[in-house]
């Protein structure tokens, strides 16, 4: 495949993940607004079969086109940061742990950098989640020996 086709794929595949995530926000509120209009919360008694707004499978959205996170609810715009392009891998595999080299790969693009770079920028953002409301998402991002992990049970 040529570069410059290869570039124009990963641009065309990087839109598209970013419409199918706006859907998927999309179609959680109208699935609740429905919900909420035919009283299905009523005739169910239960309002936990429904989804959380914000949430894939209990896991956050995590927006490219916004720089935003979205969970149970609420939304943290962390612009376009270091402490985003974290959180955008770790919320990629949640529950799985990254190494710091793997992080330093994928968040710095191989810049040549200390581990202690990869624990600052994981302690801002669970800062700026707390700082969101986010408290328990920021709970949720667990460092350990040199490696991290988005732990949503």
């Amino acid at each position: 495949m040529r570069t410059d086709t290869g570039v124009q794929l990963h641009h065309l595949l990087k839109q598209l993940t970013e419409a199918l995530m706006k859907a998927v926000i999309v179609t959680e509120e109208l699935r609740r607004a429905t919900a909420a209009e035919i009283g299905l919360n009523a005739r169910f008694g239960n309002t936990t079969s429904l989804p959380n707004t914000g949430t894939v499978n209990g896991c956050p959205i995590v927006d490219e086109s916004t720089f935003a996170v979205h969970w149970k609810g609420k939304t943290v715009v962390l612009k376009n940061t270091r402490q985003f392009r974290l959180m955008y891998r770790l919320a990629r595999n949640p529950n799985q742990y990254v190494t710091h080299l793997d992080l330093l790969h994928d968040v710095w693009e191989n810049e040549d950098l200390a581990i202690a770079t990869v624990r600052s920028v994981a302690r801002h953002l669970r800062d700026r989640l707390r700082r969101g409301g986010l408290q328990e998402l920021a709970a949720a991002i667990v460092g350990h020996n040199g490696h991290y992990t988005l732990s949503i049970n």
